[in-house]
């Protein structure tokens, strides 16, 4: 998963027209988004659980993410 489905899954807003995606796959873009913001968040607890420095935990975790 990819910080790319997150871009994907706001392509129901209407001012985004460079696809014309059905409703469904829209949902299930924004669903793949959430959880993948769930599963940050949750490595994010973890780190910082374990005494690693809030700035170094999210950096470490947005660099993870972007290796995606």
């Amino acid at each position: 998963m990819s910080v790319k489905t997150f871009d994907s899954a706001l392509d129901f807003v209407p001012a985004n027209t460079q696809t014309q995606r059905g409703i469904l796959s829209t949902i299930v873009e924004a669903f793949k988004a959430i959880r993948e913001g769930i599963d940050a968040a949750g490595e994010y607890n973890e780190l910082t659980s374990r005494g690693i420095a809030s700035d170094v935990a999210a950096r470490r975790v947005f660099d993870k993410i972007g290796k995606r």
